[in-house]
């Protein structure tokens, strides 16, 4: 297991578990973050979007070090030009050996008062190259924030978004 990942662990109580709804991971986490705010706990990894995009996503979760009972990782991703310049249909991996394909349409996350206050798009990964791609069973869902932030806009605020990626149940058929 890598040094980050077991400060990670130091932090938390035995027997915790970050299973945090759509609604904490952003008001709680992203929220702060791109306000420059303290976290509730310093949980989630930051990663440059180059680095997350270019790497299959079992490199990035501890490379086969991890167990049964671990599925789901987080990500605070800082958009740089990789990531802007980037189509929204699919995001490729390293020298083609895979790539992100968005399922579906970016779905509004609502806050207990009914507002819309944030974006959540799906997104599934899929081994080699177009068109003899091979669907895996790794997912990845992308959290972002509004145009405007507690009255502030996009330009006050950090660039980030959040990823949470989950290894599926069947993880040994598929990379």
């Amino acid at each position: 297991m890598e040094t980050s990942q077991r400060l990670l662990e130091l932090e938390m109580p035995v027997g915790y578990r970050f299973v945090p709804t759509d609604e904490e991971l952003v008001k709680y986490y992203l929220a702060n973050k791109v306000l420059y705010k303290p976290l509730p706990v310093k949980i989630i990894r930051e990663i440059d979007a180059h680095d997350l995009y270019s790497k299959h996503p079992k490199c990035l979760v501890g490379n086969g070090t991890f167990n049964d009972n671990e599925r789901e990782w987080f990500f605070f991703i800082y958009k740089d030009e990789y990531f802007l310049g980037k189509t929204r249909s699919t995001r490729m991996v390293g020298n083609g050996i895979g790539f992100w394909r968005f399922i579906g349409e970016e779905e509004p996350i609502h806050n207990s008062e009914g507002d819309i206050f944030a974006f959540k798009i799906y997104l599934t990964y899929f081994s080699g190259s177009p068109p003899h791609a091979k669907k895996t069973h790794w997912r990845m869902e992308e959290y972002r924030l509004q145009t405007e932030i507690n009255g502030r806009n996009k330009q006050e605020v950090q660039e980030c978004i959040l990823a949470r990626i989950i290894r599926g149940r069947n993880y040994t058929d598929s990379i």
